[in-house]
């Protein structure tokens, strides 16, 4: 699995979006896009990309969630590849409902469907077990200052994501974590669990 992380518009707030590619561009690899973002800003960056003789650049699009930034680019990138649309639930554009423990295949390899509400009642993560890496999408998994109030379901998928052998996270809009992201996630529970105890 090779994961390319798309710049982000400067012009337009938008998240950070991932374009999952096989490592040898194999035809029956499903090159996928994890958030299209806010605008159509990555196609042209998405054209540039060697993604396999005879295949579209994108194939299937992955949405972590409903929210303008992460989904009002999704027109422009189904008009300019055709691709299908996987979401956790209907919407405009959505091919495929999406559910939880689900297996995706994404690049050469498969993606598995962590439903995750708490930013949203519709957010996923995407966990990729032999890469180690989760694309997290708006779920916080960066909490550095102590305080302030969570929701149970926001401690119960942070808790569920620490049971997993993580390396790498690519958020939806924090730079990647390249390596420790269990480390990263585990300190993240200690000051939820702190700060609903103080």
């Amino acid at each position: 699995m090779k994961i390319v992380p798309l710049k982000k518009s400067p012009a337009t707030y938008s998240c950070c979006s991932y374009l999952i590619l096989g490592d040898w561009n194999r035809i029956d690899d499903v090159n996928t896009l994890v958030d299209p973002g806010a605008d159509d800003y990555i196609l042209d960056e998405i054209r540039a990309i060697s993604t396999g003789f005879g295949k579209q650049p994108v194939e299937q699009v992955i949405l972590t969630h409903n929210h303008f930034d992460h989904t009002s680019g999704l027109p422009a990138v189904r008009s300019a590849f055709g691709c299908r649309v996987l979401a956790y639930r209907q919407g405009p554009g959505v091919d495929e409902v999406l559910h939880d423990r689900q297996f995706i295949r994404a690049g050469d390899d498969f993606l598995q469907v962590l439903h995750t509400p708490g930013h949203s009642s519709d957010s996923i993560c995407l966990y990729a077990p032999a890469a180690e890496a989760l694309f997290s999408g708006d779920t916080p998994v960066r909490v550095r200052g102590e305080g302030g109030s969570y929701t149970e379901e926001y401690r119960a998928a942070l808790q569920r994501l620490c049971g997993l052998k993580i390396r790498k996270i690519f958020s939806g809009h924090d730079e990647p974590v390249l390596d420790g992201g269990l480390e990263v996630l585990l300190r993240t529970l200690e000051v939820v669990q702190r700060s609903e105890t103080a």
